[in-house]
């Protein structure tokens, strides 16, 4: 593999001085003992943010590298409130070549950097600090919001007892009005944030339920105390207009709470900006390129490093990479394709006779010129035959009602394998009501709206064709893992529960196996015989193709992998003798590389990392089309090997290569590796259409892309 120098958005200020390897330890005495229900980790955490300093748990007590302020006090648990006291117990030796060891210096680490930040700038009008979190100067606005520039900071300590500072600049949209005045003339938030700290540093995020109408602030009890009165004797309110209207919202935990619309503002992304079509000029603020966000970068850590550390320089992490070599998409009769769309014209991978049915919302009942040619030359060019069904319209106001039941019924009497559905722009919540009903008559939907530009025009016939259970492109070559299985967790419309669900690719011809039905779950992990149960139906679908079991797989966990969730799995797997590796990848843990001097950067880009964790893992840039033609800065994965015999080099060319198994776009690729992407996809439409409407629907179908 060519070798190549890269920066990473990680500098080093120093080595740990001595005094910071002999952290004090406080001994912690509960009053009365936490029960077993407790997690006492939390509760030490608690305590640590109440005695002030630089403090973070460790076994069951506390370590620190400045004298707490106070010696006692209480915390609240679960279902009641804890007393502690603390108790010195003089100073412990750490040694961050140790795993546990290391990451209680890099929590001391962090809280001296979050200590620091408050100290230096929160008290400046310029700066805006939120625990990790420091915002500048504004750099756009408009109608309800503005966006701020600023970076987000984590200081960490290596292995080799170096502290480490982590810079990734960020832009935060913010909201110029609370959520009361928000409501005036924007739609509901996802989610909002109190106006006000508690702690202090830190503002809680909620999700937004609803509004209350029929609720007043001094009508809700609190326990004794009115929801107005609670707040007013926190400071927080003067005057009942001030507090607005009584809503519900939950924390991440689910659990639901009352408050007040005149104590919230709505939490702002940019997705909330395309929808009320403000994405233009947010997103071009937004774009920053490598050389300019590294520049940024380090001018942000030199400033921390000589105002918190006393240190006079920052020096940037140069890591070694690699470009591994490219893939090679393949289309009908093994043909060679540099991108997905390709395959409209060489013909699919794999694909059968079908028929297509075409759904009108709000126009005449016809097939449009535009999209009948190029249906048939698809089907041409994949020797199958398309047969085009009568197109049926309904009006637009009766998507709830049963003239589109009725019409449904009758695409589906005609023996339709998809259905493409022609509409005017429509709410999210009128395109999710008729894709679950026709789900519910298992006709998977491909939705468009007219005109048909090219790419557009390509991308529909892409989404279609995955929708009819064909395969268009595959990969040539020869890999570690015959298949390939993505695991991830999503919520469903109400927030309220989470699925766990796979998605599966064979990496020697790009064929999906099967998509998996998501298990209903609360909480992130994924119980460890749905994971079982997922893979053993993966390994039972490839027996009936291949006429035998795989002779290795390779399991990807979108995320950090849960403790437990995939022990069944690999138990069953060791005793059948099927080879695996487990890896998790991380979207967002892997911060940024940029080109040294003179350097450019190109997919393909594989970073090993020094170990963490007393794992192997590395940095992979899966989908940068360069610098020509995407002004941001690419963000690689984060991928930890977590268990299996495969070498890391190999096993970065099988995940960079699975990135392109993507059909549905034409000519872009996902960064994640296709069976994790599919994964998301399918967690993100079951929580909008429901499992209910799944029944009976064919596997080899990707209605969710």
């Amino acid at each position: 593999m060519q070798g190549v120098q890269v920066r990473l958005n990680r500098f080093i200020l120093r080595s740990l001085q001595e005094e910071e390897l002999r952290p004090g330890f406080w001994e912690v005495r509960w009053d009365p003992l936490p029960s077993r229900q407790e997690n006492l980790f939390q509760l030490l955490g608690k305590a640590a943010n109440r005695v002030g300093g630089v403090a973070t748990p460790w076994q069951s007590g506390l370590v620190a590298w400045t004298a707490p302020r106070i010696q006692e006090g209480e915390v609240r648990g679960l279902s009641q409130a804890y007393r502690f006291t603390l108790r010195d117990g003089g100073a412990l030796l750490l040694d961050p070549a140790r795993v546990q060891e290391r990451e209680v210096l890099s929590r001391l680490a962090q809280k001296k950097l979050e200590a620091g930040l408050k100290q230096v700038y929160g008290q400046s009008r310029r700066y805006q600090v939120e625990g990790n979190l420091i915002l500048g100067g504004e750099i756009r606005s408009g109608n309800g919001w503005r966006i701020r520039k600023g970076s987000r900071l984590r200081a960490r300590v290596d292995h080799t007892g170096q502290l480490v500072l982590e810079v990734e600049i960020v832009h935060r949209i913010l909201p110029t009005l609370t959520l009361e005045a928000w409501l005036q003339g924007f739609p509901e938030p996802r989610r909002v944030r109190n106006t006000y700290e508690n702690p202090p540093g830190r503002r809680q995020t909620w999700r937004f339920l609803r509004l209350e109408p029929e609720l007043k602030p001094r009508e809700v009890d609190l326990g004794g105390v009115s929801l107005f009165d609670y707040h007013a004797g926190k400071g927080r309110l003067s005057s009942e207009e001030q507090a607005g209207r009584v809503v519900r919202v939950a924390d991440d935990s689910g659990a639901e709470f009352f408050h007040l619309t005149g104590l919230l503002e709505p939490v702002l992304t940019l997705e909330d900006l395309v929808e009320l079509g403000l994405e233009a000029e947010a997103a071009l603020a937004l774009q920053i390129g490598p050389e300019e966000r590294f520049s940024q970068a380090q001018k942000t850590a030199r400033g921390i490093a000589e105002r918190i550390f006393g240190v006079p320089r920052a020096e940037p992490v140069v890591a070694q990479a690699y470009l591994l070599p490219k893939p090679q998409l393949k289309a009908g009769r093994g043909q060679r394709i540099g991108k997905p769309a390709d395959a409209l014209r060489k013909g699919a991978l794999k694909a059968q006779d079908a028929t297509v049915g075409l759904l009108v919302v709000e126009g005449k009942p016809e097939w449009p010129q535009a999209l009948r040619k190029p249906l048939q030359d698809m089907a041409r060019a994949s020797g199958v035959r398309l047969r085009l069904a009568d197109p049926i319209a309904v009006a637009r106001g009766d998507l709830r009602g049963l003239d589109l039941a009725s019409s449904l019924d009758q695409l589906a009497q005609q023996e339709v394998a998809a259905l493409l559905v022609q509409t005017p722009p429509l709410t999210w919540e009128e395109r999710n009501r008729l894709k679950r009903a026709s789900l519910q008559r298992t006709l998977p939907s491909q939705f468009f709206n007219p005109p048909l530009a090219e790419h557009k025009l390509d991308n529909i016939l892409l989404g279609l064709a995955s929708k009819l259970g064909w395969r268009m492109v595959g990969l040539e070559g020869e890999y570690p893992a015959e298949v390939a299985v993505g695991f991830d967790a999503g919520v469903d419309g109400s927030r309220s529960l989470r699925y766990g669900g796979a998605a599966c690719a064979v990496t020697a011809d790009g064929g999906l196996l099967s998509w998996i039905l998501p298990e209903a779950q609360r909480g992130e992990r994924i119980h460890e015989d749905v994971v079982w149960g997922m893979v053993q139906e993966v390994l039972l679908r490839f027996r009936r193709l291949a006429g035998r079991w795989p002779r290795h797989v390779l399991l990807l966990r979108d995320g950090k992998t849960q403790r437990q969730e995939f022990t069944l799995a690999l138990e069953e797997l060791a005793r059948k003798e099927i080879g695996y590796d487990l890896v998790s990848v991380r979207k967002s843990s892997g911060g940024r590389v940029y080109p040294v001097e003179g350097g450019r950067l190109r997919d393909g880009l594989y970073v090993p990392l020094p170990e963490e964790e007393d794992k192997v893992s590395f940095l992979l840039l899966t989908a940068y089309p360069g610098e020509g033609r995407m002004k941001g800065t690419p963000r690689p994965l984060k991928v930890v090997h977590e268990e299996g015999p495969t070498p890391v080099e190999e096993l970065a060319r099988q995940i960079y290569h699975l990135s392109r198994l993507y059909p549905p776009s034409g000519y872009r690729f996902p960064s994640l590796p296709a069976p994790l992407h599919l994964a998301d996809r399918l967690v993100r439409e079951v929580g909008r259409v429901g499992l209910g409407s799944l029944h009976g629907l064919d596997r080899e179908k990707l209605f969710f892309v």
